[in-house]
């Protein structure tokens, strides 16, 4: 990992080596996903809204995340701060029409994130789908004042074995997918690592209302 991007940008891209994302390509195809809010990429069937209620994960995706978590590539953020106590993982299936917003995932319990896109199809700028990283300011209570002035830093093409890692704890910076304008699919598993629960998640919809997810 390039610690230099990482904590100068909030964010680093990489990649896992092919034979692991062809297995893992395989499994996810095999799982079942169910729609989340119109114009969202379908999510596990097997997914919560909540991490802390994240129990049924299915061992090869649990185990995948749990070995990554523990790799080099965060070995520098682990001998100062200890090995993670929580580990979570997501998938999400991205179809044409399919986007999010610019934001940040600052009511999840996880100070380290990572997102590893699979999928058969070769990816262009134009099919859409990518994820854009940037920076933007924020009010009190840490949500983009402007979403049009976010300064985007990168755009990463969702193609098989990209692997993104990213800083959870700043606000700043954010991340939005653009639309997806072909008929591909693009998988995300997102993976979470942390120190302890985040009491803003269990409150958050006591703070911004019940339609905030």
């Amino acid at each position: 990992m390039h610690l230099n991007q990482l904590f100068r940008d909030g964010f680093f891209v990489s990649s896992i080596d092919r034979i692991t994302a062809d297995r893992l390509l395989a499994e996810i195809k095999a799982d079942t996903f169910v729609e989340d809010r119109p114009g969202s990429p379908d999510i596990a069937a097997w997914e919560v809204d909540n991490p802390s209620q994240n129990h049924n994960i299915p061992p090869v995706y649990l185990s995948f995340m749990e070995q990554l978590g523990l790799s080099e590539a965060t070995q520098h953020l682990r001998s100062h701060m200890g090995d993670w106590s929580r580990t979570n993982c997501m998938l999400q299936r991205g179809k044409k029409g399919d986007s999010m917003v610019w934001h940040h995932d600052s009511y999840d319990p996880m100070h380290l994130i990572c997102l590893l896109y699979l999928s058969e199809d070769i990816w262009h700028p134009e099919d859409g789908g990518m994820l854009q990283l940037g920076e933007g300011d924020i009010d009190e209570h840490g949500f983009l004042v402007d979403p049009e002035s976010v300064s985007i830093k990168a755009s990463v093409s969702p193609n098989h074995g990209t692997l993104v890692w990213a800083i959870n704890t700043n606000p700043r910076w954010v991340h939005r997918v653009t639309e997806i304008a072909s008929e591909k699919t693009r998988y995300t598993m997102v993976g979470q690592f942390g120190y302890r629960e985040n009491v803003m998640r269990t409150r958050v919809k006591e703070k911004y209302g019940r339609e905030w997810r």
